[in-house]
């Protein structure tokens, strides 16, 4: 269930008698290769169950290795830490690793832990108060300062209780990781198991994962379940943030997943190859940092290349922060929040770390990228949301891709776009887009001009296709959803009004004038008398004494503005006598049942030129329906439609 779990790491000069001292308080041999027993020394991470007073089965402990050549892994251990074990050794006292790992915790802000001095049967009593107090002043102005200093000797288990005791009261007062949020796990050990198959372990950093549970294994993006779930050795149901956890997974062989891979929910996080980041250059670094230098950058349990783009200014002074976009040569699984390492390329130097600030940037320049990243980091997560939104244009932007870049659990951003809804500053389209209130509104301005434009293009059309309206604002298909979300609004406003494929503004009437006029009304006169035998329109423009082309368009406007009917392409009729030919078949199928062609035609008196559009239109409005030579009326009629 979830509670207060606390992991700590071990951390310390090389031969200081960090393993010896997990030995000590657990019972577990943390150096679990071959290689470093026979070496007797710490080349990778090891893990052990921490017993303390009161606990029961909450802490846990990460061993890490002291030499310089393993920093990496070091750092990698140092991931998912909540409090230290700052190891010194009385007989040898401050060394080079000692610093560089303090520095790795304090650019990891692990600000919680005690300083064991270890091989005090080695070293007199002098000798360990010079040694103490070399301690204290070395964490002085570092996240240790104030740490309790003991001494302790895992040989002859001197000082072991009371650091027993000093480490159940951080336990209990150390932050406690929320498991609320979507669930992460960076990888540190990837291993096979004789009929259970690949594991990994690490720790929870956030959120819980059941049995069974679908998670997502990054930056491969492969989805798995949990088979099993282990915490200690023991079977559990269910792991939670700030727990050492070890994962079972089936599908999967173990040469395709490795440490730094991350597990994590789906949905909830992404792979990134930029992160817009403070960089706070340690005050130990040798050299300021110059724009666009190639670094090694530790993040979770993975290490990556990546040039430092400097936003402020063109290098950055030992002990000095800036605002930087890190340009990655792999891909990491981060978020914003989450803290890092970096590493110079050669020598490799711990040199700094920092926070990211926005896992998911767009590429930024100096100077106004600067300014663009501060308003992010000052924000709240309600106002990055909005500012997102817009961002997004008329994209707009699922819920889930949100979430990711917001680095917050899918529901809380639903309940912020929501709130931002109620506001009138966002409005959720289909399959869970949303855009922001302006986009649509910026679409509805465009839509209002080109209707605009296309009325006056076609003064007598009452309307215009869709089609012409979507061919006059061309759009990448993620913005259609926006151009439709603007004509729904400008209809719900009455700006516009839209029938079936067809569209106009409200105020808009067809401009019959002059000629126009004229020819309009002797074109409808002349088509109500024919009833079905309805002239061509050579026909027409003969009769009327006009152009063919202008009585074609004057025809196409007719129909258009459902003053004409089109059953055939230059068969045009008068909608009247449409309409009584349908009630006079309408009858006459409810008297006998079925009518075959010729039957029609003795009906109506129309030849088969006219006929058969007729009756075809009939089937298409869903009046009547075709078997062989016959037609019937179908069950259920629907109103008669403006085309026909």
């Amino acid at each position: 269930m979830a509670g207060r779990y606390i992991v700590f790491g071990t951390a310390g000069h090389v031969d200081h008698g960090k393993s010896a001292l997990v030995r000590a308080l657990t019972g577990t041999d943390p150096d679990r290769l071959p290689e470093e027993r026979a070496r007797e020394m710490t080349l990778d991470l090891g893990f052990a169950f921490l017993p303390l007073p009161g606990l029961d089965d909450a802490a846990a402990i990460v061993d890490v290795p002291g030499h310089e050549a393993f920093v990496r892994n070091m750092v990698a251990g140092a991931t998912g830490v909540d409090a230290a074990i700052l190891v010194i050794a009385a007989d040898e006292g401050v060394m080079p690793q000692t610093r560089e790992h303090l520095e790795v915790l304090r650019q990891l802000r692990v600000s919680a832990g005690v300083i064991a001095l270890t091989k005090v049967d080695r070293a007199a009593s002098e000798r360990v108060a010079r040694v103490a107090a070399e301690a204290r002043e070395l964490v002085a102005d570092t996240c240790l300062a104030g740490a309790p200093v003991l001494p302790v000797s895992s040989v002859t288990g001197e000082g072991l209780e009371a650091l027993r005791e000093e480490l159940a009261r951080v336990a209990a007062s150390a932050r406690v990781r929320s498991a609320q949020g979507p669930f992460r796990l960076p990888i540190d050990r990837v291993f096979t198991l004789a009929g259970a198959g690949t594991v990994v372990t690490g720790t929870v950093i956030a959120g819980s994962l059941g049995v069974a549970d679908a998670i997502l294994c990054l930056p491969q993006g492969r989805e798995l379940r949990a088979r099993s779930l282990h915490v200690h050795g023991r079977p559990v149901p269910r792991v939670f943030a700030g727990q050492r956890a070890a994962v079972n997974l089936p599908g999967i062989a173990k040469e395709d997943i490795e440490r730094g891979d991350v597990l994590a929910a789906p949905g909830a996080f992404a792979p990134t190859l930029m992160a817009d980041a403070r960089l706070n250059l340690s005050p130990m670094a040798p050299s300021p940092l110059e724009q666009r230098t190639r670094v090694r950058v530790h993040h979770g349990t993975r290490e990556v290349m990546a040039r430092v783009i400097i936003l402020e200014g063109e290098r950055l002074a030992p002990g000095e922060s800036a605002l930087v976009q890190l340009r990655l040569e792999a891909e990491l699984v981060a978020a914003a929040g989450d803290l890092f390492v970096i590493r110079s390329y050669s020598p490799m130097l711990v040199v700094g770390g920092g926070m990211i600030v926005d896992a998911h940037p767009p590429k930024r320049r100096r100077g106004r990228g600067a300014d663009e990243v501060a308003e992010r980091e000052s924000l709240a997560p309600a106002e990055l949301a909005r500012g997102r939104l817009e961002q997004a244009g008329p994209k707009g932007i699922a819920v889930g891709e949100l979430a990711v870049q917001l680095s917050l659990p899918p529901g809380a951003v639903r309940t912020m776009l929501e709130a931002l809804r109620e506001k009138g500053r966002a409005v959720e389209g289909r399959q869970g887009r949303w855009l922001s209130a302006g986009a649509v509104e910026a679409m509805g301005a465009r839509v209002l001009s080109e209707l605009a434009n296309l009325h006056h293009r076609s003064p007598l059309m009452a309307s215009v296709p869709l089609a012409a309206l979507s061919a006059a604002i061309p759009l990448p298909p993620e913005e259609r959803e926006c151009l439709r979300l603007a004509l729904e609004e400008l209809g719900a406003r009455g700006e516009i009004e839209l029938s079936g494929e067809r569209v106009r503004l409200a105020a808009h009437q067809p401009q019959w004038a002059g000629r126009a006029a004229q020819l309009r009304e002797a074109l409808l006169r002349r088509l109500q008398a024919a009833g079905l035998a309805a002239p061509s329109p050579a026909e027409l423009a003969a009769a009327v004494g006009a152009p063919e082309a202008e009585c074609r368009a004057i025809l196409e406007a007719l129909v258009a503005n459902g003053e004409l009917v089109a059953l055939a392409p230059g068969i045009t009729c008068h909608p009247e006598a449409v309409a009584a030919a349908r009630a006079r078949v309408t009858r006459y199928l409810e008297a006998h049942g079925t009518m075959t062609v010729p039957q029609c035609r003795e009906l109506l008196g129309a030849s088969r030129k006219y006929l058969i559009p007729f009756l075809e239109a009939l089937d298409r409005e869903g009046l009547t329906m075709r078997s062989s030579d016959r037609r019937r009326l179908v069950s259920r009629r629907p109103a008669p439609s403006r085309g026909l």
